[in-house]
């Protein structure tokens, strides 16, 4: 585990537990970090449901890269109805 796993909110850790199904649970923690920087210039301990639809935004290439473009939408419609969007 590494420093910033201990600073995870409630949202990333939902997001990072959808996509570790497909990227394995290191590999999504890291695109959550890396992608929240990118999309919204902060961490993912600073995750809002209002950030959610930009972090899908920028998770959609990666993750078309990974799975396909079909299971890229599914997964980012499962997301978005765990957390209740």
């Amino acid at each position: 585990m590494g420093a910033s796993d201990a600073k995870e909110n409630p949202i990333a850790d939902r997001i990072a537990a959808r996509l570790s199904v497909y990227l394995g649970p290191s590999t999504s923690r890291a695109a959550v970090t890396t992608f929240a920087r990118k999309a919204l210039g902060r961490g993912p301990e600073t995750l809002t449901l209002g950030d959610v639809p930009a972090l899908q935004h920028a998770l959609r290439p990666m993750l078309r890269t990974f799975v396909g473009r079909a299971q890229t939408e599914v997964v980012l419609e499962q997301i978005a109805r765990e957390l209740g969007l």
